[in-house]
């Protein structure tokens, strides 16, 4: 009997360290997905962290998890993908799972746009001109704005062959 327990013993034992808690697999992925960023060019500029990572789902040989990335001080979501390989589990992200990383990026940009066409818009001088519009018997003053740049006392540059100008 004391035989057969400890058969029993050593097989629980080997069989505990074959297989792996969805827990320890989660946090095995979030470390492999941390060094990726790290590592890889195409990510390091963004500075992402992976927070945290969540097995959702298991689907045969795979599992389903969300990865909470924070970007900029913001927490975003992204699907990822477990797959069982060899001894081990590969983890994939889908293409579009970064689209936020574009949107904010896109956001930025067109603030700095705004930004540039206000600052311009300041530097133009408006400029009244007066001219009568005609009604019938009667005359009355109009005025019209029209926006002169601070450069339009420049002389033009010359547009193509300059040489044509030198001779």
């Amino acid at each position: 009997m004391k035989k057969i327990m400890m058969g029993f013993m050593i097989a629980c034992l080997a069989g505990c360290s074959y297989f792996i808690s969805t827990e320890e697999l989660a946090r095995n992925i979030q470390g492999q997905m941390q060094r990726e960023f790290n590592a890889n060019p195409d990510y390091q500029d963004y500075h992402l962290k992976v927070l945290q990572v969540k097995i959702v789902q298991r689907t045969g040989n795979g599992f389903q998890a969300i990865s909470q990335l924070s970007y900029q001080g913001h927490e975003y979501p992204i699907e990822v993908q477990i797959a069982k390989a060899g001894g081990g589990y590969n983890w994939s992200i889908e293409k579009d799972a970064f689209t936020f990383i574009d949107e904010i990026e896109i956001e930025k940009y067109r603030q700095q746009l705004d930004q540039e066409l206000a600052q311009l818009a300041a530097s133009l001088e408006p400029v009244n001109e007066t001219t009568t519009l005609e009604s019938g018997t009667n005359s009355y003053p109009a005025v019209e704005a029209v926006l002169h740049s601070a450069s339009d006392n420049v002389e033009p540059i010359p547009v193509g062959n300059i040489t044509a100008y030198s001779q």
